[in-house]
């Protein structure tokens, strides 16, 4: 059989098309060639310009859809904070600023912002054990077309938990909610040992390598898996359009380091300028990188408080170093141990000569570096200067010896020890505070900072996380000291915020409460009083009402006055007594000013309890701007079993608004009730409580405020050994303007309380601060060598109006003047170097900071 060719030639063509489209997968794309690396990188550098045209245009988009919106406003940030990670974080028990853009786009705008803290179900998060909830509020005025950022502050409760800032804008006459206002922002809750490090900087990327530090990241490696712990959020803000700090000294308790290089301080309003310097005196610490900063801080705020002054241009050599270099990596070493890693000096560093100030080279941190470092004290606080710069390539590589310097040199923590771990953590470290084991989550040894009205305890671990022996592992010792390794349980320390935590129920507050208890409520008159009164109304009534009307020959009318009479007389004991029959109120304060001296301003703290017989709404007025106010739980027990909501009744609002003067408003007192009240604010002083030393056990105090002070006792803590006691000496009263002359001698254990109940007993009304004192005058709560002056001022202290007025309104506070501070001794290096217990630390990665930083 024979087949055509015409019949064979479509089945050719197909046989082909098969082969070709087999060499084709064969070769594969067709047969074309690989791509080059050089065709790569030019296809990828398109497509990213491809992806950024596309998101410019989204973002030309969106911001054309604002344009047609009336309103634009973003979502709250808390300050400090990043400047491109806009997240929101927040410590409880601490007050907060936040900032918010916002643009009228059609017309001038007046009103108010609104912010509260909201759960998961948008419900205001209340204030823990009392029946209020609290809201902020702030005016704002909007100018057509001009976006502005607008600041409010907001209380973080110990209570929250997944919580969020809610916003909410108001039309100033109508109330009318106005804006596309979003939901909430998500706050990000830091641990109680967490605190802010913020570098302001012309270059912050620079400064990067702080977050890799193990003073900053402390590495933890244990059975339990317990991760490195993050002591700091690092914070690394563009400051060239707006500086993210708080204007509020009273929001800077969650700020433990500010690191300042070359920036102008006119950067800073003066509000922010006020605030960092109330920061500086109750412990903030600034770290200047003097090459850069020196020049521009000449004559700002800060030059009286600056450890040295600029001197000029300088090169650094080796010589320079060499003390640095021996005292921070000379360790406690095993036989066979490695030896200190060198400082390896590539070429002389870029630096700056200084000229210090009176007694700063003398003694600390500048003899430990050969004056490389320098450092001054600001009330409880203090500044350090570098010669070099802090991002010096050399110094980054000399880890970890440089690590040891930032940690117990510049930041001044406590030595630790370093041990091998026992769980599978990154590189097998595991670090504890050498003199403090268990103590690495404690806020205590994280920030500086210290306020008497929240951070004094009765239980010394009240910051602690609480820490139980490990099961999986016996307890050992080793050449450094460790014993063993611990589980941290799950809850977290009696106090949730850390130290600077708004607090309630610390020992302070929990003295002020029982004072306020005792001392609350209407003050009865003394019977002597109510018999007098009796007796002069039946007089009145019966026989001079009777011989008055017989003299007009109408006895008669004797009866017609005697009611009227009675009425009168009641008025007058009611007026004698200052009672309003069915309108009783009557105000308490016990207050707590706390002064650093040498310095013009106090932190107050007021406990305000407000009593009435009928129910009430008080307003509370301050004449200072940085004043914060919340309701203050009445109840003794901070678990609340003294505190119950009545059946049917609801939390009432409380807000506090920010205007000319700070007030908080609406606060619903019932019939026959007595609440409470916490505020705290910075107070100007005529003037500081100055000290000098005279001899040994003589020095001088002058009151130059414009209190005059009673019951005043000047002590100072001398440790024998473990035991810590105090000398001091007695006062009495120190008047306005005025000075004494104090010798020191060994107190007994009554601390003056004999002394004070003389005094007392010609002011029988006087409250009774006795519980206060105790805490003052322990020596728990003084630091070793610290000079501390206790008195006490008999009147309520000015700057606040409680409308409506009381008729009766009693107040006392305690004063506590941190006189002089012990003089900073050399620090601490670790007790060992982690190169000791883990033999491949250098090829871990942590001192090798790459090309982007150099000196």
């Amino acid at each position: 059989m024979q087949i055509s060719t015409k019949a064979t030639r479509p089945a050719r063509v197909l046989v082909w098309l098969m082969l070709g489209s087999l060499l084709i997968g064969m070769t594969g794309c067709g047969g074309c060639r690989s791509e080059t690396p050089q065709e790569r990188q030019a296809r990828l550098a398109k497509e990213a310009e491809q992806k950024a045209k596309e998101e410019e245009e989204k973002k030309k988009k969106e911001e054309k859809e604002k344009e047609k919106r009336k309103f634009i406003v973003e979502a709250p940030v808390a300050k400090p904070s990043d400047t491109e990670i806009k997240l929101s974080r927040a410590k409880k028990g601490h007050w907060m600023t936040v900032t918010q853009l916002m643009k009228s786009n059609f017309d001038d705008w007046g009103g108010e912002t609104t912010l509260q803290v909201v759960d998961s179900k948008s419900n205001p998060v209340p204030i823990a054990l009392t029946p209020y909830t609290l809201s902020t509020t702030r005016p704002v005025q909007l100018a057509k077309g001009r976006p502005r950022f607008v600041e409010n502050l907001f209380f973080a409760p110990q209570s929250a938990g997944n919580a969020s800032v809610k916003c909410t804008l108001r039309e100033r006459n109508y109330g009318a909610v106005v804006g596309d206002i979003p939901i909430g922002t998500p706050l990000t809750m830091m641990k109680s040992y967490q605190y802010f490090f913020v570098v302001l900087a012309k270059e912050p990327n620079r400064y990067t390598f702080l977050k890799s530090l193990n003073g900053v990241l402390v590495p933890q490696d244990t059975l339990d898996g317990s991760e490195d712990l993050p002591h700091y959020q690092v914070l690394l803000p563009d400051i060239s359009k707006q500086v993210p700090l708080p204007d509020n000294p009273m929001c800077w308790t969650t700020i433990a380091f500010v690191l300042w290089d070359e920036v102008d301080p006119d950067q800073l309003d003066r509000q922010r300028r006020e605030a960092l310097i109330d920061w500086l005196h109750w412990g903030g610490q600034l770290i200047v990188n003097g090459p850069d900063s020196l020049q521009l801080l000449e004559n700002s705020f800060l030059a009286p408080y600056l450890p040295a002054t600029d001197g000029g241009a300088a090169e650094i050599t080796k010589v320079d170093v060499q003390t640095l270099a021996k005292y921070w990596s000379q360790k406690l070493r095993r036989q066979n141990a490695e030896p200190p890693k060198p400082l390896k000096i590539t070429r002389n560093w870029s630096g700056v000569n200084l000229n210090l100030a009176d007694g700063v080279g003398e003694s600390g941190l500048a003899v430990s570096t050969g004056g490389l470092l320098v450092e001054r004290r600001v009330g409880r606080g203090r500044i350090v200067v570098s010669r070099m710069q802090l991002a010096e390539r050399d110094l980054l590589t000399w880890s970890p010896h440089f690590d040891d310097l930032f940690n117990a040199g510049i930041m001044r923590r406590p030595p630790r020890v370093w041990a091998a771990g026992k769980g599978t953590g990154l590189g097998g470290l595991h670090g504890e505070w050498a003199n403090h084991p268990g103590h690495m989550r404690d806020a205590q040894y994280v920030t500086h900072l210290r306020l008497f009205s929240r951070d004094v305890h009765a239980d010394p671990n009240a910051t602690n996380w609480r820490n139980v022996p490990n099961p999986q592992t016996q307890q050992q010792s080793n050449f450094y000291g460790v014993t063993d390794f611990s589980i941290p349980e799950s809850k977290p320390p009696i106090v949730a915020g850390g130290i600077g935590a708004w607090n309630n129920f610390n020992a302070t507050s929990q003295a002020a409460r029982e004072a306020l208890r005792e001392a609350a409520g209407v003050q009865v008159p003394h019977r002597s009083f109510v018999v007098t009164c009796l007796a002069v109304y039946l007089v009145v009534l019966v026989p001079l009402n009777w011989f008055f009307f017989k003299a007009l020959g109408r006895v008669e009318y004797a009866w017609i006055a005697a009611p009227i009479i009675a009425l009168v007389g009641t008025g007058v004991v009611v007026k004698q007594a200052q009672l309003d029959i069915g309108f009783v109120r009557a105000q308490t304060e016990i207050a707590l000013v706390e002064i650093q001296g040498d310095y013009p301003r106090a932190h107050v703290s007021r406990y305000t309890a407000l009593y009435t017989s009928l129910s009430t709404v008080y307003d509370m007025e301050f004449d200072d701007p940085s004043a914060v106010a919340a309701p203050f739980p009445r109840g003794l027990d901070p678990q609340g079993s003294d505190f119950k909501m009545l059946t049917g009744q609801r939390r009432s609002a409380v807000e506090l608004t920010q205007a000319k003067n700070v007030k908080l408003a609406g606060v619903q007192v019932s019939s026959a009730t007595t609440e409470m009240l916490h505020s705290e604010q910075m107070h100007p002083l005529d003037g500081p409580l100055t000290y000098s030393q005279l001899s040994t056990n003589q020095g001088r105090v002058v009151n130059q405020s414009q209190f005059p002070l009673k019951s005043v006792a000047v002590v100072r803590r001398v440790d024998d050994g473990d035991e810590p006691r105090l000398i001091g000496g007695w006062i009495g009263e120190l008047e306005a303007g005025s000075g004494a002359t104090v010798t020191f001698a060994p107190l007994l254990d009554d601390r003056f309380a004999d002394e004070r109940a003389k005094q007392g007993l010609a002011e029988a009304k006087r409250l009774d601060l006795e519980p206060m004192f105790a805490l003052a005058l322990d020596p728990r709560h003084m630091t070793p060598g610290d000079t501390r002056l206790v008195g006490r001022i008999d009147k309520v202290l000015p700057g606040v109006t409680v409308t409506p007025s009381a008729a009766q309104v009693r107040g006392a506070a305690l004063v506590v003047a941190h006189l002089q501070r012990a003089p900073l001794a050399s620090p601490t290096p670790d007790v060992n170097s982690p190169r000791d217990v883990i033999a491949s630390y250098d090829d871990l990665g942590g001192e090798d900071f790459g090309d982007d930083f150099g000196g």
